[in-house]
């Protein structure tokens, strides 16, 4: 699983996360991605995006929770991978 966010300069995400997973046995893709999205979307209010001491914990945070996540709904713990990209 690999999520890549787009941070802006004001410390904004820009648009939605990119999600890519391969592997996971996912019926309901559209619900699978949606309900992804709302939980990186809590994660990431909590850290402050701007501030660059707490990429390496919200890219922790954002991991645990992928993974968390996918084994609810499939039952596996997939390899995750998170990029910050800032544009």
């Amino acid at each position: 699983m690999e999520v890549t966010i787009m941070i802006t300069p004001k410390g904004n995400i820009h648009n939605k996360p990119i999600l890519t997973f391969r592997g996971l046995p996912i019926n309901e893709t559209d619900e699978f991605i949606y309900g992804l999205e709302e939980e990186i979307d809590k994660a990431t209010r909590t850290f402050s995006l701007n501030n660059k001491k707490q990429e390496s914990n919200l890219i922790d945070s954002l991991k645990t929770i992928c993974k968390k996540y996918s084994k609810e709904k499939t039952g596996k713990k997939p390899i995750t991978n998170v990029n910050l990209v800032r544009i």
